[in-house]
């Protein structure tokens, strides 16, 4: 469980870094926040935050119309603030 937790929170360092390349970073940055996620969920089945962050990211696919740069980013700002907070301030 501890490993999961740190294989996590260095994937969303990494997904985050990926923000330097701006737009084309932005996938990289979804995919790799993703998957963490995932790892972290596994971990921690029982953490609301993370059921709340899945069901904002099915919400933003579903409401998304393809233009990065939409009123949409500001969810994936927010989606972004969420799962490092919910990462990064878990106790074991």
């Amino acid at each position: 469980m501890k490993n999961l937790l740190q294989i996590s929170k260095v994937t969303n360092i990494i997904a985050l870094l990926f923000l330097i390349w701006l737009g084309y970073g932005l996938m990289f940055t979804g995919a790799l926040q993703v998957l963490a996620a995932v790892l972290f969920v596994i971990a921690f089945p029982r953490e609301k935050l993370i059921y709340l962050y899945f069901a904002i990211v099915g919400l933003f696919f579903l409401i998304w119309q393809g233009n990065p740069f939409g009123w949409q980013f500001a969810i994936i700002v927010g989606l972004m603030i969420l799962l490092t907070y919910t990462i990064h301030t878990k106790k074991i």
